[in-house]
This record gives C-alpha cells, sequence and structure tokens, in this order.
C-alpha cells in the first residue's frame, strides 16, 4: 500500500549530459579528467544525497535526473536572471560555459522542453492519479549563504521550511498563498526538531529550525499549492544544512560516516510523524491554503 506523500528532490542530480557539457567545456568536453571535474564541481554545488536522505519506501517519489545547472526544477518556467531557470554561471559567480557560448531563444525553449517540463509532468500526474495528502520537495543548503543567493555569507540554520510566506509562517501578501497554513508550519518546525535535535546539537551548525529563512519562495512548493489549480495540495519545501552530513572543506562530496543514513531514518520517522497533522489540516473544512 502506498503512503499518500509526494516527495521531491529537485536538485539531487550532479548529471549533466554530454551535449551541455560541451557546451560549457568546448574543446575541453573530450579529456575525461576535466570532465569528472565539471561533474564533481556539479554535484558539490547542488543538493548531493537529497534523493537518499528524504527517500521512505511506498512514498511517490520524483528524484531529478539531471544538475540543477542544465535546468532548475524548482523555479517557475519563465524565471530569469542569475539564478533562474537556467543559470549560466555557478554560485561563486564563475561562468559555467566556454568563451563565446550564447544561449538562444531556441535553445532554451530545448533544454526547458527536454528537461523541466517532463520533471513537472510527473508530479502533476502523480497529484492528478492519487489521493496525496501532502508533499515534500527536498533540499540541502551551503552552511553560509553563497555570492549568488539572498544571503551571501551568513550562517545558516540546521534545517528550514519554505511555505512561501513570512518567517513566522504568516501570509506575506493578499495576493500571495502559502503552501501550509501558519499554525501548520510551527506545528511542523516543532516535530522536525524533536526528531534531528541530538543530530544537531551533536555539529557545528546553529540549533535552530526556522520557517521562510533564509529562503522564503520556492517554485516546485508555490505551483503543488496554488489554490488556483484543481488538484492542489499541502506541502513545503525543507532544505537541511550540509554540514550536517558533509566534510567540509572539501571540493568533492565526501559523506560523514553513517550520517546519510541516520539522517534518512529521522527523516522516515518525520515524514510519518506528521501525517495526522496533514490529516486534521484535511479533515477540516475551514481550512485552506492561505
Amino acid at each position: 500500500m502506498s503512503l499518500p506523500i509526494l516527495i521531491d528532490t529537485p536538485h539531487s542530480s550532479g548529471h549533466a549530459p554530454f551535449h551541455v557539457l560541451a557546451e560549457m567545456l568546448g574543446e575541453d568536453v573530450h579529456d575525461y579528467d576535466k570532465r569528472q571535474e565539471r561533474l564533481n564541481h556539479l554535484f558539490r554545488q547542488g543538493d548531493p544525497l537529497t534523493d537518499e536522505i528524504f527517500f521512505i519506501p511506498n512514498a511517490h517519489i520524483v528524484n531529478a535526473t539531471s544538475s540543477r545547472f542544465v535546468v532548475d526544477l524548482n523555479r517557475l518556467r519563465d524565471t530569469g536572471g542569475l539564478n533562474g531557470v537556467i543559470k549560466i554561471t555557478d554560485f561563486d559567480a564563475k561562468s559555467l560555459y566556454c568563451e563565446g557560448f550564447e544561449f538562444t531563444k531556441e535553445l532554451l525553449e530545448e533544454r526547458l522542453a527536454r528537461y523541466y517540463d517532463p520533471y513537472h509532468a510527473s508530479l502533476d500526474r502523480i497529484i492528478a492519479k492519487n489521493d496525496i495528502l501532502y508533499f515534500i520537495s527536498g533540499h540541502a543548503m551551503t552552511a553560509n549563504g553563497p555570492l549568488i543567493g539572498p544571503d551571501c555569507g551568513t550562517p545558516r540554520p540546521a534545517l528550514s521550511f519554505i511555505t512561501n510566506g513570512k518567517p513566522n509562517g504568516q501570509v506575506k501578501s493578499a495576493k500571495e498563498h502559502n503552501s501550509v497554513p501558519a499554525n501548520v508550519a510551527q506545528d511542523l518546525a516543532e516535530v522536525l526538531y524533536k526528531n534531528f535535535k541530538d543530530i544537531i546539537q551533536d555539529s557545528d551548525v546553529p540549533d535552530e529550525v526556522l520557517i521562510n529563512d533564509p529562503f522564503n519562495n520556492a517554485g516546485i512548493a508555490k505551483r503543488l499549492s496554488d489554490p488556483k489549480s484543481p488538484n492542489a495540495i499541502p506541502g513545503f519545501g525543507l532544505e537541511l544544512n550540509q554540514n550536517l552530513y558533509l566534510e567540509q572543506n572539501t571540493s568533492k562530496v565526501i559523506p560523514i560516516k553513517n550520517r546519510v543514513k541516520e539522517l534518512n531514518i529521522r527523516m522516515q520517522a518525520f515524514m510519518l510523524d506528521i501525517i495526522p497533522i496533514f490529516e486534521n489540516l484535511k479533515k477540516n473544512s475551514k481550512a485552506k491554503i492561505l
């Protein structure tokens, strides 16, 4: 029997197909070591191992099959800018592409049609065909805000919810909507901290779980919870501080021994623990996504 949970990890992959690597590296794409160096870099600057951390058997799961630097699945389809749906630099503001390369309108559309649209079609198909109680969009953030980010150089919390609202969980404006009501966001934060408290306190990351800080907007959470959609469901984005599970000061992804498995055990327990919260939300006929 399947669980009524939809899990997606839009930044878990470090893969870039050869034709994209050719656009990035030019003639160096034929140098195996340089290709691997670039792939390692893309993986490290993504949300590595989140597909494993957010896994739970029998849930409905959609994992990215390509790097966020091929296309960022957690942006609205038309989001531009340095940190938009298709990025031309990494998070250190270093160019990803070889000198002279330029995106044409046709190339941008092809990239979106090939990598962005199928992922979102999978999410829509699952929601339409299954009785999903809630969704969770799994992410992992660097310990400090990168050069390209809303909080450059600022230490980040151990964990953070994204509901597209204010830091207290309230809706930002009458024109906006939250992916869960404020009181639900606060209840979720309490349950999350309870499940991860000892791991957090055994690390060097700030001992706190925040709501909509440092991020208060996520494309997938916003789209799936949109009250204008006939299949809208409640849910949230969840960011883990990478220093909870990765060795620091290394350009490669090196997990702390046994930590990823332990985080997955805690995450599975958390996902099951919050089912009653969303069951109550569903039963309350007056509750709605604000």
